[in-house]
């Protein structure tokens, strides 16, 4: 199942988060198959090491009205909701295989995470190198609804596993507006069409997008 299969099973008027990877309470557990490597390489200046971990600064905003809030891609200096206000904040979109649903067409999950557990895959990727070679076990502490929940990894030993391609968030999962788009956002006026299972600005032609680049 395609991650936009997911999304579209995620919006489907009931906003249930069927295809969205949890752990709901205290002691929760699952053993997963990230389809992130980690360290890619290293960029050419700086000698810093490079990660395919799809991590970007976005907004959170009801963009149409409805009263649900939407993940839209921070623009930067040309942000036109950085300037009405509204925050930027860092979030991680890892996509992953949870082993522990028997329906292999339905082990494809993504998992929306923040500051802290990004900085946990940077120090697991350093450590373990290429992590679509092995199981992770992730286990929750913090009872359900709490605010001070984390999560413990524990890598397991490499193993075999056919792993299929991330697909990208940006234009499906994260809206990229261009200005006058945003400025309807700000208000709460952007119309939304569907098709090909994501959401889009109805006068999105797709001209005049600039490249979405990861934070890492």
């Amino acid at each position: 199942m395609s991650l936009q299969d997911l999304i579209k099973k995620y919006d489907n008027g009931n906003f249930t988060k069927t295809g969205w990877f949890s752990l709901k309470n205290d002691g929760d557990s699952a053993v997963v198959r990230l389809l992130h490597k980690g360290e890619t390489g290293v960029e050419e200046g700086t000698g810093e090491p490079t990660y395919d971990f799809p991590i970007y600064e976005v907004h959170k905003l009801d963009v149409d009205g409805s009263g649900r809030e939407r993940t839209v891609l921070c623009k930067g200096e040309n942000c036109e909701i950085c300037r009405s206000g509204n925050k930027p904040i860092l979030r991680m979109f890892l996509q992953l295989l949870n082993t522990e649903i028997k329906d292999k067409e339905e082990q494809l999950q993504l998992w929306e995470r923040g500051l802290v557990d990004i900085k946990q895959m940077i120090g697991l990727a350093a450590e373990y190198g290429d992590l679509t070679k092995r199981n992770i076990k992730i286990v929750r502490s913090g009872a359900k609804g709490s605010l001070k929940t984390t999560y413990q990894y524990f890598p397991k030993d490499p193993s075999e596993m056919d792993v299929p391609e991330p697909q990208s968030v940006v234009g499906s999962l994260i809206l990229d507006l261009d200005r006058d788009e945003q400025i309807r956002a700000i208000e709460g006026r952007l119309q939304l069409r569907r098709g090909n299972n994501e959401e889009t600005p109805d006068n999105n032609s797709g001209n005049g997008r600039a490249a979405a680049n990861r934070v890492f």
